[in-house]
């Protein structure tokens, strides 16, 4: 399934397709696994107490024939009214990750923030200091937790626990993961049956059968050669 990509760093069609997933996954009893509102507040002119978007008087539309307004006929109304009766919103720092929710059949936490990047590697500057906090809490206490990536010039999903994330900061002085590293040591999500887009759950397992719940096993793994590939290239500019 194709779906047409526009946006900045987490692109909207990523999110939809991980939203599409979610749905699929707790239809088939899966998970329970939501996306989380951005919180923040509206601003308003002085003396405006009107909570939510203006739309045209809609008595008309009894004289037409039609009993109520059909779902079609208010998302044209609102989008027609979007711009005219705009409001800035002005988002609040979050601390939670975009997503959350529980794994069944046993009912443990998973919290993961998504991440979509055009180049051969994922940035550190894109991984937010308070996600990464929340997520280490969390995995102390037995969650999933970690990012899930999308290398869209290869066409490639994958679930970057947040002990790795951890690890590699503290053991490396790259600043950045490289595709390479994902391909080498992590699973990539397959298409799943029906509409799950990407079976990123199923690829958890699979890296938690090889490396541990708690990625103990990933220590075996060396950062050096990555590192070194990074000295090598500086050194040829």
């Amino acid at each position: 399934m194709n779906f047409k990509r526009r946006g900045a760093e987490t692109g909207s069609s990523f999110q939809e397709a991980i939203n599409r997933t979610n749905e699929a996954y707790e239809r088939a009893g899966r998970a329970f696994i939501t996306r989380k509102a951005i919180p923040g507040k509206y601003l308003i002119e002085r003396g405006e107490s009107r909570q939510g978007l203006s739309l045209p008087n809609v008595d008309s539309l009894a004289g037409s024939g039609q009993a109520r307004m059909s779902s079609a006929e208010l998302s044209r109304l609102v989008k027609e009214h979007k711009v005219s009766d705009w409001r800035k919103f002005i988002p609040e720092s979050k601390a939670e990750p975009d997503y959350g929710g529980v794994v069944a059949p046993t009912g443990r936490a998973i919290f993961y923030d998504a991440k979509t990047t055009r180049r051969d590697l994922l940035d550190f500057d894109n991984l937010h200091a308070h996600q990464i906090g929340f997520l280490e809490r969390a995995a102390r206490f037995g969650a999933i937790a970690g990012f899930l990536v999308e290398f869209s010039k290869h066409g490639e999903v994958y679930f970057l626990p947040v002990q790795v994330v951890v690890r590699w900061r503290e053991e490396s002085s790259r600043k950045s993961l490289p595709h390479r590293f994902f391909s080498d040591h992590l699973t990539a999500a397959q298409p799943g049956k029906s509409f799950v887009i990407y079976d990123y759950l199923t690829a958890v397992e699979t890296q938690e059968k090889q490396y541990g719940c708690d990625f103990a096993g990933f220590n075996q793994v060396s950062f050096d050669v990555y590192a070194a590939r990074t000295t090598r290239k500086t050194a040829a500019r």
